[in-house]
């Protein structure tokens, strides 16, 4: 249906920007502790940044998204080098997986743009084994959240995702169910122009690229000003936080 969750994160080169979370997505998989046969659920996984490392690292790798979409970019993906990594589409609100199923659990700026976060967390719980990993990652909020409010940006489908970064939220989410602690990292991506990074955030962040669709022409005129004098310098930075956890 027009403005569900999986249209929204359907449509835009998701596939350029993932390709800047290179060394996140590394870490990530470095974080997993990968030996051959471990299996690992990559949930919320767009167009397989995650998924494919871990499949390359030996790992026996299912990768979950809403967006069908992406997940047509994801096997295309897999299938150029033979890795057999199964793909489903689901909600990580309702993983279709058993319980303890998996050795390793992982979503990369993922899940945590579910709009439950409770039943979110839960679910991540539910399908890792007893000392099994998780490993996700959620930004801050920052200067660039903010831009999105002084461009006039709103949606029913947008959530506080930056929460998933705050210590005392993830404890009420994650404590009862993983022994875990918060590392931080930074992303910067740099284009030649402001110009070029606006060409590059407005059709390949998928939420920003769904909601200046659906706006009329001045509206969309008005936020593309403020966006574009945020974006002015050609760099955009931003800080995450990686929540590395171990399933009790």
């Amino acid at each position: 249906m027009p403005g569900s969750t999986a249209d929204v994160w359907s449509g835009a080169t998701y596939e350029r920007i993932a390709e800047t979370f290179a060394p996140i997505h590394d870490r990530v998989v470095a974080l997993l502790a990968i030996v051959p046969g471990t299996r690992v659920l990559d949930v919320a996984c767009g167009t397989g940044g995650v998924a494919l490392r871990a499949a390359r690292a030996g790992a026996e790798v299912l990768g979950i998204d809403i967006s069908a979409d992406q997940l047509t970019k994801a096997r295309r993906a897999a299938a150029a080098e033979s890795l057999e990594i199964r793909f489903d589409e689901g909600d990580c609100q309702e993983l279709p997986y058993g319980d303890a199923e998996f050795d390793a659990v992982t979503s990369a700026f993922g899940a945590i743009f579910a709009p439950d976060h409770a039943r979110t967390a839960a679910e991540l719980a539910r399908v890792c084994r007893p000392g099994g990993r998780l490993v996700l990652t959620a930004w801050l909020k920052d200067a660039w959240s903010e831009v999105h409010s002084k461009a006039g940006r709103t949606s029913a489908l947008d959530v506080d995702a930056s929460e998933w970064s705050q210590e005392d939220h993830l404890h009420g989410l994650l404590g009862a169910a993983f022994d875990f602690e918060l590392q931080t990292g930074q992303w910067r991506v740099e284009k030649g122009s402001g110009e070029a990074l606006w060409e590059f955030a407005s059709n390949s962040m998928p939420p920003l690229c769904a909601w200046l669709a659906e706006q009329d022409d001045e509206t969309r005129a008005r936020a593309e000003q403020v966006y574009r004098e945020f974006l002015a310098p050609g760099v955009l930075e931003r800080e995450y936080v990686l929540v590395l956890g171990t399933r009790r």
